[in-house]
């Protein structure tokens, strides 16, 4: 009886040792993998937003993309894991910020094809050309980028008839109508169609896009260039605009009168700006409350 007890605890003390291993081996490739899981590997982060045709160097060098350790179960497994796949090379689309570098995001200059379609960045608008004149389009001085006020002239019919000139002067004939100090009868008047117009190209040459690059810049030094050759005098002037601005736009510039551009400030705010009256018996010079263009004070520096 004694023997037998001795071997049923013999034979739990095995058990109990093998249970023993099979819990060690069992925690110990729990470890294993964790260590594995923990294990930090070199990656390459967007920390800030890079915009397609953005130069890999110069992501890097701004500090757009850095070097991160994370542990090894959060890299994808097509991380780029040096800045020679970076380098020299240019992002394919836009990258947002906190997104690992991976195969693909950056790719050789010569693949990527930046389409004038591409320009348009509001998925609403469109591109509509006009023809202007140097007087016409601010002497010449436009280039892609500037943003424009555009105005139209109207064209102005007074009634005639028996009776009507002691009401109305400009009734009258042209040789018996009031000279000097008197109301002004205009043949035609400038209203405003639209303000703050964002030009994308100005004849051949538009603005450079992140990544593109250029060996010559136009005459004001701005980042332009130029796609077949063309000049940024040219009056051929490509507008960005929803597509019921541009039915506007191309109903005037079908008028032969054409459409006079302003050039606006950086920072100009649009406002409403009332028509000029057709019959104006005062000019702005000789109103007390304007005086100059810029109002009774003159112009001044802000």
């Amino acid at each position: 009886m004694s023997s037998r007890r001795t071997l049923i605890l013999l034979g739990a003390i095995a058990i109990g040792v093998v249970a023993a291993l099979l819990l060690f081996n069992y925690v110990r490739g729990i470890e294993d993998r964790f260590e594995e899981g923990a294990k930090k590997v070199t990656v390459f982060q967007a920390s800030g937003e890079v915009k397609r045709g953005v130069d890999g160097a110069e992501a890097l060098k701004s500090n757009n993309i850095v070097q991160k350790q994370i542990p090894n179960t959060y890299a994808p497994t097509n991380a780029i894991r040096t800045a020679d796949q970076i380098d020299k090379k240019v992002a394919l689309f836009d990258i947002a910020p906190g997104t690992i570098i991976v195969d693909g995001m950056f790719v050789d200059r010569a693949t990527t094809v930046i389409t004038f379609r591409n320009r348009i960045k509001q998925k609403e608008n469109v591109a509509i050309a006009i023809s202007v004149d140097p007087v016409k389009g601010v002497g010449s001085y436009l280039v892609p980028g500037d943003e424009v006020n555009m105005m139209v002239l109207q064209e102005i019919q007074f009634e005639s008839g028996q009776g009507q000139g002691a009401q109305n002067p400009c009734a009258l004939p042209q040789e018996v109508q009031q000279r000097g100090g008197g109301p002004f009868c205009l043949k035609q008047v400038a209203r405003m169609l639209y303000q703050k117009v964002e030009i994308l190209a100005v004849g051949q040459n538009v603005k450079l896009e992140p990544g593109e690059t250029t060996d010559a810049t136009n005459r004001t030094g701005s980042n332009t260039t130029s796609s077949s050759g063309g000049t940024a005098n040219s009056g051929l002037i490509v507008l960005n605009v929803p597509p019921e601005a541009a039915m506007w736009i191309a109903t005037f510039s079908a008028q032969g009168q054409g459409i006079y551009l302003a050039l606006t400030a950086d920072g100009y705010t649009p406002t409403v700006v009332r028509e000029v009256p057709p019959v104006p018996s005062v000019l702005p010079g000789e109103d007390s409350a304007i005086i100059t263009p810029y109002g009774p004070n003159g112009i001044t520096e802000k």
